[in-house]
């Protein structure tokens, strides 16, 4: 019963952690380097290339995603219940094999994880720790010219909006070609070239669009109506403004969180699977363009499903699971992410003022051992709370599938005496 108790999340989550602390120091340490060999490439190459800020910017994004995932895949051992495939095939049928390579893993989890996390922007914070990366880096090498020169390289392409164009028109050219001609043949290269095209034409896409979304915004705003309606709502939409972005993150991102840990796991998140069979999913399907494939109306509305289906995927399985479970974990996954924050202070302020020179050598040390504490946990966590939803569905169909039976009367043919 503790096993399937909500209140075992949080020693469950640290008993992953210091089970499998060393492959999770490994990876996290593997990822570490190659994310600054990459920052330290796109500062050398990008100050004489506008592109390659970009393609540095993507390919640090698949790394990210790449170290996740294999991080997560380095604990499953120590979930019980999804070693054993117990979560109900009618709610998400399972996708990986029994004895999955962490190659294999990657390969089939790489692309959903890549769209969820393009989908809810979240590559803005791999974004920001580029360019803090570089303008750092130009500003201990030259000073504050070399950190303005540094500034300029990553923002130069909005000044060359045409190469932006080709650059998106070309990796989504290539992303179809791949999914058409690569994955059939090559399954494994196939889902990482889609997801490195993925990225690119998203990435280059932004910045053709946000010209453009920024000039209608700024005309929307200027209009007299605009003045109007918010005299008439008040503070309403800013109250809303402030909350939303906070509750958005700590429950809906919270729940996307879940499901790309079932995914990383091995279950399978597909458009259909998240909607279920119901008429109202059979209505979506048909109004989307999910059934038609590739058609304009399927390519439409696929930034509204690639944003939206993972949490009503995720909805589905914390409703089978309870609401309770899953309110335990939004409150660990958010205090994780603001104790992180905290925990870095209280090591600044802890270690007391220094002259600059005293800090260069030791901010790396100390962002280093946060950052993998604060990965570990949050990696545990979402491990731990998919193998608590798998073991509470598992358990519920059981004691359904019990009382059913029990239920059941059970009679026995006893054939009438022949007269005599």
């Amino acid at each position: 019963m503790y096993r399937l108790s909500p209140w075992s999340l949080p020693w469950t989550t640290l008993r992953l952690a210091g089970r499998f602390a060393l492959p999770l120091a490994l990876w996290f340490t593997v990822g570490q380097a190659l994310r600054d060999a990459l920052f330290y490439g796109g500062y050398e190459f990008g100050l004489h290339n506008s592109v390659v800020p970009i393609i540095v910017l993507s390919l640090t994004v698949m790394l990210t995603l790449s170290v996740t995932v294999v991080m997560v895949h380095s604990v499953k051992e120590g979930l019980p219940a999804v070693r054993e495939h117990e979560l109900d095939e009618s709610l998400a049928p399972w996708a990986a094999q029994d004895e999955e390579t962490i190659l294999g893993a990657l390969t089939r989890a790489l692309l959903p994880f890549m769209i969820f996390y393009l989908a809810w922007n979240w590559f803005s914070q791999d974004a920001k720790d580029f360019v803090q990366s570089v303008t750092g880096r130009g500003f201990g090498e030259q000073g504050l010219g070399g950190q303005l020169e540094a500034m300029k390289s990553i923002i130069a392409i909005e000044h060359h909006p045409y190469i932006a164009i080709v650059l998106t028109v070309g990796f989504l050219v290539a992303k179809f070609v791949a999914e058409r001609l690569v994955e059939p043949k090559w399954a494994r290269f196939g889902g990482v070239l889609i997801a490195f095209c993925e990225v690119n034409w998203t990435l280059f896409g932004l910045f053709t669009v946000n010209k453009a979304r920024d000039a209608g915004t700024g005309w929307l705003q200027a209009r007299v109506a605009w003045g109007w309606l918010a005299d008439l709502t008040g503070p309403l939409f800013g109250w809303i403004g402030a909350l939303w972005p906070s509750a958005k993150e700590a429950v809906l991102g919270s729940l996307v969180w879940l499901v790309i840990a079932g995914v990383i796991l091995g279950v399978d998140a597909a458009e259909e699977a998240a909607l279920g069979s119901g008429r109202m999913a059979r209505r979506i399907i048909a109004a989307s363009g999910m059934d038609r494939p590739r058609t304009p109306i399927e390519v439409l509305t696929r930034e509204l499903r690639d944003k939206w289906l993972p949490t009503v995927y995720g909805l589905r399985m914390v409703i089978r699971a309870g609401i309770l479970p899953f309110g335990v974990f939004c409150a660990l996954f958010t205090g994780l992410e603001v104790g992180a924050d905290l925990v870095q202070r209280g090591v600044y302020d802890l270690l007391g003022p220094h002259p600059v020179a005293w800090w260069e050598t030791r901010l790396s040390v100390v962002d280093f051992a946060v950052g993998f504490v604060h990965q570990a946990l949050r990696v545990c966590l979402m491990a731990a709370a998919f193998d608590l939803v798998v073991a509470r569905v598992s358990a519920r169909r059981r004691a359904r599938e019990a009382r059913t039976a029990s239920s059941t009367p059970m009679t026995s043919a006893i054939s009438p005496a022949p007269p005599s």
